[in-house]
């Protein structure tokens, strides 16, 4: 393992739409999800200011107050806020499928806090986040993390559905089981004391 630079193996990514914007996804810093490390909302058409590009498996991060913890690697091609830094892997020095999480990262926001400008509305810039320094091991050891990690978010992703499937089922008994009793679903039995 060797201490690398973030801007030693990731770059920026700049390009910006110039054609129509017609067809391609928006993402803005609302639909970036604090902690969440895959993409999962955005918007479709609409008027817009966006020309940043970005591409699929690039990092949106979110450089306006970074405290939120805001990044996500893209699931396609689109077009991004001002506020987004795109960033690309190097991919003979890190492999693309590990990027995001180390991005999506305490330290690496912590860093990012650290290096912000601003009072009201603190944005973090590229050339401070490239500074940001990480153990990184060979690609080889990557793709093994990238894994390992990847299959920890589907299992997460998987037990927050079940929770949420089960909260539903809770729900659907209690509602089910007052509407027997002869309560709405809104009512509330009152007790009046004598």
């Amino acid at each position: 393992m060797s201490k690398v630079q973030l801007g030693e193996v990731a770059i920026e990514h700049k390009e910006t739409c110039k054609v129509s914007k017609d067809g391609y996804p928006l993402v803005g810093l609302e639909h970036l999800l604090p902690g969440e490390v895959t993409l999962t909302n955005w918007d479709e058409g609409g008027d817009n200011t966006f020309t940043k590009m970005f591409r699929r498996g690039n990092v949106l991060f979110g450089r306006r107050r970074a405290y939120l913890k805001k990044a996500a690697v893209a699931p396609f091609d689109g077009i991004c806020s001002g506020d987004i830094t795109v960033i690309e892997a190097i991919p003979d020095r890190l492999l693309p499928e590990l990027l995001p999480f180390i991005i999506q990262n305490d330290a690496l926001f912590d860093f990012a806090v650290g290096k912000s400008a601003g009072s009201l509305s603190p944005r973090v810039k590229w050339e401070h986040l490239r500074n940001y320094e990480f153990e990184l091991p060979n690609l080889d050891k990557q793709r093994e993390l990238a894994d390992l990690m990847w299959a920890i978010d589907a299992t997460r992703k998987s037990y927050q559905k079940l929770i949420t499937a089960t909260d539903e089922l809770v729900k659907s008994q209690f509602i089910g089981s007052a509407a027997r009793r002869g309560f709405s679903d809104h009512a509330v039995p009152i007790r009046r004391c004598a």
